[in-house]
C-alpha cells in the first residue's frame, strides 16, 4: 500500500506540494476544490503504477524553474520501498495499482461522443482474464512472427526480382537447369541475326514513278481565239486617235485608270476644257464593262501559259531519278536492276520550246486585245508536251516491272519470327540464372522464411482458436459481471453481445451494443440518423458505465487483496441511489483490496465514506489539498467531521433532499438557505477574500471588481449566473429585499435554482 507522500515537486498545481510528509492509511479520503490538483495527483499514481515517465513530464508545472521530483512510499509483503521520480524516469513501478480517473475513462471506454478502436482494444484487454492475458500473448507473439517472416519472404523476393525480370517468380521457380546454355544461346544469336538481315532487306525501298506530265490549252485557245467589236465607231476611232497621239498602250491603260476619278476643268495633258468634251463620253463608251473582263481574260494569259507549261516537273523528275540510282545501289549485289534512259536535257529542251510557241500567242493577243488570234501554233505546242508525256509514262511502265521483280525478291526470303527467337533466347537465360549460387541462396532463404511464415500461422490460428475459446468465457463473466454493477447504480442500460472482433488484423478489439429501454444501440461510428452511444446515454450514464467496467475488472483479478485503488471523483450525478452505492462500493474495496484512496470535492460524499468504513472498525485519515504560497497547491492533514458539521452542512442536507425528493422538507426553508449555502461556499472556497457577513450581492460585485492576481478573479464568467440566482434567493431575506420579505414559493422555479446551487457547489456552474 502506498504508505506516505514524501514529496511531490513542480508536478501540475503542485510547486513544493508536500511541506511535510503525510502519512495514508487503508482507507484515505482527500478533499479539494476544483482546479486544485485532484487529477494531477491520481495521474501520479497512475504514471508510478505504469513507470510512465512521459506522463509527469507532461504535466510539469507552468514557469517552474527546478527538477520535478516526486518521492512515494510504499509498504508490501516484503517490507518498505521508497519510488521516486527524478524528471527523468522512476526508479520502479508501483506493482497492482488500479486508478478510476478521467484519463482511465478516455482510455478505455469513451472520449468526447465517440468509443474509438483503441478504446475498445483497451476494453477488451480489462476484461481478459489472467490465462486469456498469457493467452492473447502468445497470440501477439505468433503474430509478430507470421509478420516477421511475411517481411522477410518479401525481402528475398524483391532480391530475386532483378533476377527474373520478364517472368512471374512462380514461373522462375519451375524452370528446368539447362547444361549447354552458351551453346544455345550462340545458336540462337546466328539465328537472330540472319532475321535481322532478312528483315533488313524487307526493309529496302522499291523505285519511284515520275510525275504524270498533265497539260490542258483549252482555256488558253478560247481567249486567243476571242475579239471584241460593241464599241461605236466614231467613238473607237476618236479614242484610238486621241491614244496615237500620245503614248499608244500606256495611254490607254492610264484612261481605263483616270476615268474612276472626277475630271478636272481643264485636262492635265493637253489643257483643254473637259466640260462637255466629246472624247470624254468616247472614253466612257470605249471602257465599259464588258471591255473591262475581256481585257481582264487577256491580262490572265500568261499566268495560264506559265501553269500548262511548266518547268517544275522537270526539278521532281530530276529528283526522282536520283533517287532511283540511289536504290539501284541499294539492290547491288541482291539483284540485277537496269534503270531505263530518260533524258532529262531533251524533256527540259522540249518543254522550253513548247513553253516559247504559247508565249509568242500571248504576246500577241496582248498587243491587240480585240482582235483573234491564230491558235495554230498551239497545236504545235500541245504536240511537244504530249510526246514528253508519252516518254514520261514508258518510262514509269519500266520502273513498276522493276518494282514487280522487288517484290518478287522479297516475297521470296524466309521470314523467320523475331520475337519467338528473342523470347526462347531469354528463357535460356533465366534457365542459366535460376541455378547461379546466389540466386540458389535467395530461393533457399525464401523456403525458410516461407515454412517459418506457415508455422507461425499454423500456431497464429491455433492461439487464435484457444483464445476465442477462453475470451468467450472471460467476456461472459465479463459482461455479467459489468450489468451486475449497473443494475446495483440503478441504470437504465445494460450491455450486451460483449465480444471481441478482429477487423484490421492483428490484436482483437471488444465489440458491444448497448440496451436501452429494449432497443440496442451499436458502439462505434455514427451511422446516419441511428441511435449512437453518445445520444442514447447522458453524462452520469456514460460515468457510470466505466465505473461499472473498472470495478468488474477490480473485482475479477484474483490479486486483488494486494490492490491499490484510487478513485477520483467518481461520484458526478445528484442521483442519490448512486452515490450510496459508491460508498458503499468504497467500502467494499476497503474489505477486499489493500488500500483505497478516494477523491473528491464533495466533503459529504468523502464523510460518508469515512462513517461507513469507521463502522466497520476500519482505518480512516482525511487529507486536503488545499492552496498555499503562491496560489499553488499542498497535501495536508484534514478535519473532516469539523468541516462537514456546521450550519453550511445543513442547509447543504436540506437543499439536497427537496432534490432528490428523499424526505419532505419546508420549500420556503429550502429558498431562505439558498443564498446562504452559496455565501458559505464561497467563504470556505476562497478563504479570507470576503468579509465576514457580506451577502452574495457585495461578494459578486467584489468578484467583477477584482483583479487577475486575486483568486476569486476565476469567477468572472459566473457573474451574469450568480446575479441570475441572486435576484432569486435575496428575495426571502428581510435584509435584501427591502423589508418585503417573499414567502411564496414555486415548485418549479425553486427546483431551477436549488438545482443551480448544488451545481455551483459540486462542479462549479450554476446554469
Amino acid at each position: 500500500m502506498l504508505e506516505k507522500i514524501i514529496r511531490v515537486d513542480n508536478v501540475g498545481v503542485f510547486k513544493a506540494g508536500v511541506p511535510s510528509a503525510v502519512t495514508l492509511k487503508k482507507v484515505t479520503v482527500v478533499y479539494a476544490d476544483n482546479a486544485r490538483g485532484k487529477s494531477t495527483l491520481s495521474a501520479l499514481l497512475r504514471a508510478c503504477g505504469a513507470g510512465d515517465a512521459q506522463a509527469i513530464q507532461a504535466r510539469k508545472t507552468i514557469g517552474a524553474t527546478g527538477n520535478q521530483a516526486v518521492h512515494l512510499r510504499f509498504q508490501t509483503s516484503g517490507g518498505g520501498s521508497t519510488i521516486s521520480f527524478d524528471g527523468n524516469a522512476w526508479s520502479a513501478a508501483a506493482p497492482n495499482l488500479h486508478v478510476f480517473n478521467q484519463e482511465f475513462v478516455e482510455r478505455n471506454v469513451y472520449a468526447g461522443a465517440a468509443v474509438t478502436p483503441d478504446q475498445r482494444a483497451s476494453l477488451l484487454e480489462l476484461a481478459l482474464g489472467a490465462d486469456a492475458v498469457v493467452q492473447r500473448e502468445e497470440f501477439q507473439k505468433q503474430s509478430d512472427a507470421q509478420r516477421g517472416a511475411t517481411q522477410k519472404v518479401t525481402a528475398t523476393e524483391t532480391a530475386l526480382q532483378g533476377y527474373h525480370r520478364g517472368t512471374t517468380l512462380a514461373a522462375f521457380l519451375d524452370l528446368q537447369p539447362v547444361a549447354d546454355g552458351p551453346q544455345l544461346l550462340a545458336k540462337l544469336d546466328k539465328q537472330l541475326n540472319e532475321a535481322r538481315s532478312v528483315q533488313q532487306i524487307l526493309g529496302r525501298q522499291g523505285f519511284r514513278l515520275l510525275s504524270a506530265l498533265v497539260y490542258n490549252f483549252d482555256n488558253i485557245r478560247t481567249i486567243l481565239e476571242s475579239h471584241f467589236e460593241r464599241l461605236q465607231e466614231d467613238a473607237e476611232a476618236a479614242v484610238r486617235k486621241h491614244f496615237d497621239a500620245h503614248l499608244g498602250r500606256e495611254t490607254e491603260r492610264w484612261v481605263n485608270e483616270g476615268l474612276h476619278h472626277k475630271p478636272e476643268e481643264h485636262c492635265p495633258f493637253c489643257g483643254q476644257e473637259t466640260a462637255g468634251l466629246a472624247l470624254l463620253q468616247a472614253y466612257k463608251d470605249y471602257f465599259n464593262q464588258a471591255y473591262k473582263e475581256h481585257l481582264q481574260r487577256v491580262a490572265s494569259l500568261q499566268g495560264l501559259a506559265d501553269h500548262q507549261v511548266s518547268g517544275v516537273l522537270v526539278h521532281e523528275w530530276r529528283a526522282t531519278i536520283d533517287f532511283n540510282t540511289g536504290a539501284q545501289e541499294g539492290w547491288s549485289g541482291l539483284l540485277r536492276l537496269d534503270l531505263p534512259v530518260f533524258s532529262m536535257d531533251a524533256a527540259h529542251e522540249e518543254i522550253d520550246k513548247a513553253r516559247a510557241i504559247v508565249n509568242v500567242l500571248v504576246a500577241e493577243k496582248t498587243a491587240k486585245p480585240l482582235e483573234s488570234v491564230d491558235v495554230g501554233p498551239l497545236e504545235q505546242a500541245a504536240t511537244i508536251l504530249q510526246e514528253i508525256s508519252d516518254n514520261v509514262a514508258r518510262h514509269n511502265d519500266a520502273i513498276q516491272a522493276l518494282n514487280e521483280e522487288v517484290t518478287k525478291y522479297k516475297n521470296g526470303l524466309a521470314q523467320s519470327d523475331t520475337a519467338a527467337l528473342q523470347a526462347q533466347r531469354r528463357l535460356i537465360e533465366l534457365r542459366m540464372v535460376r541455378n547461379a549460387p546466389e540466386v540458389t541462396q535467395h530461393l533457399a532463404e525464401r523456403t525458410k522464411a516461407e515454412g517459418e511464415r506457415q508455422e507461425a500461422e499454423r500456431k497464429k490460428l491455433a492461439a487464435r482458436k484457444k483464445l476465442d475459446q477462453l475470451m468467450t468465457e472471460s467476456l461472459a463473466t465479463f459482461q455479467e459481471a459489468i450489468n451486475a454493477r449497473l443494475r446495483d447504480f440503478g441504470a437504465p442500460f445494460s450491455i450486451r453481445e460483449l465480444k471481441p472482433n478482429y477487423m484490421g488484423g492483428g490484436v482483437p478489439r471488444s465489440e458491444y451494443v448497448l440496451e436501452v429501454r429494449g432497443a440496442l444501440v451499436p458502439v462505434g461510428p455514427a451511422n446516419g440518423g441511428a441511435l449512437t452511444f453518445h445520444t442514447v446515454l447522458s453524462e452520469g450514464d456514460k460515468r457510470t458505465l466505466a465505473f461499472a467496467l473498472f470495478l468488474a475488472r477490480l473485482f475479477a483479478d484474483p490479486d486483488r487483496a494486494q490492490a491499490v485503488v484510487v478513485l477520483d471523483d467518481v461520484f458526478t450525478s445528484l442521483d442519490l441511489h448512486r452515490r450510496a452505492k459508491t460508498v458503499e462500493t468504497a467500502l467494499a474495496i476497503s474489505l477486499e483490496c489493500k488500500q483505497i484512496i478516494a477523491l473528491g470535492h464533495d466533503a459529504y460524499f468523502l464523510r460518508d465514506i469515512q462513517k461507513r468504513v469507521t463502522k466497520v472498525g476500519g482505518e480512516v485519515v482525511s487529507l486536503e489539498l488545499r492552496r498555499g504560497p503562491e496560489n499553488f497547491t499542498v497535501i495536508d492533514q484534514f478535519d473532516l467531521d469539523e468541516f462537514c458539521a456546521s450550519p453550511y452542512y445543513k442547509r447543504y442536507r436540506r437543499v439536497e433532499m427537496y432534490m432528490t425528493g428523499a424526505a419532505q422538507v419546508n420549500m420556503l426553508e429550502v429558498a431562505q438557505a439558498l443564498r446562504l449555502l452559496v455565501e458559505g461556499h464561497l467563504h470556505r472556497c476562497f478563504l479570507g477574500r470576503f468579509a465576514e457577513g457580506q451577502t452574495v450581492g457585495a461578494m459578486i460585485q467584489l468578484i467583477k471588481d477584482a483583479q487577475t492576481s486575486n483568486p476569486i478573479h476565476m469567477l468572472q464568467p459566473l457573474v451574469p449566473e450568480l446575479l441570475a440566482f441572486n435576484e432569486y434567493a435575496a428575495m426571502f431575506h428581510h435584509d435584501t429585499s427591502g423589508g418585503h420579505t417573499r414567502t411564496d414559493v414555486n415548485d418549479g422555479e425553486l427546483y431551477h435554482f436549488a438545482s443551480a446551487a448544488l451545481r455551483f457547489i459540486q462542479i462549479g456552474k450554476l446554469f
